[in-house]
């Protein structure tokens, strides 16, 4: 097992909520036609941040006119705060701070940026793991760190309740940010946490934890939706449309090159500190995939229902919400997500043969 201080060293970077450079201005108003059009991105330490990070890479943002300015958070909770104060325009996080920001102040989730069910866990250290896998009555009474307002904290729950059959009142839940979280567990304060990757590859080099159950194993709709804010949309729709276009090439262009891919992901996380070993890479492109355009449209479209598939996972994390108080009512689906921008890229054809370079 590794020392705490090689831990503490190797975390260091996931302690952090990173502002990029900003200025006043940034994503207000019109765009000259001479300059590019500066637009605030928020994202996170995960692998969902790849695309962006490969379309700065490969130049995408200046073909469409845009140039991304990116602030990074550790958390989906850090990201729905700092955008009650404005401080980005777009962004991306998972399902419970996505409709937690629609709540508060209105975000419109506008695409999928990626699929986690097999991402987010509850995990435990190998000898702990094991006696709570064999007397699923010894979780009772756990004290459990979690990330309040995450999809963690949903899919916790959810384990907890399925795969151990306790109550709420059972067991109890502290909030902690992911860094935390691992600190936490390293020093062995906790037996078990509600965690996602790449939290839990580094728990598994530093404590040898074990998943007890995972959001797949539960069958949990779990993603990260890609969000506006209503302001930025209702002045900027083209800038919008164009941004989701940019995400949109760069999946067509992981889906063609997934080994490509890895070696990007290797590059991002080591640009912004996150120190994990090359073997989980793999890991991370396997169990987060993503959609391309016809997917997502696909997904956010009315079925014979009337109602989308996306709405159907939206009322059910809302309605988890609800139930521990989180929010007092979910928000209404037909004004908190749009396919308004995914069918923009699909009704031009500019954008339309844009995002399909990607693939070639």
């Amino acid at each position: 097992m590794k020392t705490r201080n090689a831990f503490f060293k190797a975390m260091g970077a996931m302690t952090f909520c990173i502002a990029v450079a900003q200025s006043p201005a940034m994503g207000q108003g019109k765009a000259s036609t001479n300059e590019p059009f500066t637009i605030r991105i928020a994202q996170q330490p995960a692998k969902w941040s790849l695309e962006w990070f490969v379309a700065s890479e490969k130049g995408w943002w200046e073909e469409v006119g845009l140039k991304p300015q990116i602030s990074t958070f550790a958390s989906g909770a850090l990201v729905i705060a700092a955008g009650a104060s404005g401080s980005w325009d777009v962004g991306a996080s998972g399902n419970i701070p996505s409709v937690l920001g629609a709540s508060k102040y209105g975000l419109q989730t506008i695409a999928l940026i990626d699929g986690e069910s097999a991402a987010i866990a509850m995990v435990s250290p190998k000898n702990k793991a094991e006696q709570f896998l064999k007397d699923p009555a010894s979780m009772k009474g756990q004290t459990i760190p979690v990330t309040f307002n995450s999809t963690g904290h949903w899919q916790a729950t959810e384990c907890l309740s399925k795969k151990f059959g306790l109550k709420q009142g059972e067991y109890r839940l502290v909030n902690l940010s992911p860094p935390d979280i691992n600190a936490a567990m390293v020093s062995g304060k906790y037996d078990a946490a509600g965690i996602w990757a790449p939290n839990t590859y580094i728990l598994e080099e530093t404590i040898d934890a074990k998943v007890l159950c995972s959001g797949a194993d539960l069958n949990l709709p779990i993603h990260s939706y890609i969000f506006v804010t209503p302001t930025f949309a209702e002045k900027n729709p083209e800038a919008v449309a164009k941004f989701l276009a940019v995400f949109m090439r760069a999946v067509a262009w992981e889906q063609k090159n997934p080994k490509e891919a890895e070696d990007y992901l290797k590059k991002f996380y080591d640009k912004i500190g996150v120190k994990i070993e090359d073997k989980y890479l793999t890991r991370e492109m396997r169990d987060r995939p993503v959609y391309d355009l016809e997917e997502q449209l696909k997904v956010f479209s009315p079925g014979q229902s009337g109602q989308s598939e996306i709405s159907k996972w939206w009322n059910q994390v809302g309605d988890f919400m609800v139930s521990v108080k989180m929010i007092k009512g979910t928000p209404d689906p037909q004004k908190s997500i749009t396919n308004k921008y995914l069918k923009m890229i699909q009704d031009d054809p500019k954008l339309r043969a844009f995002v399909a370079e990607g693939a070639k």
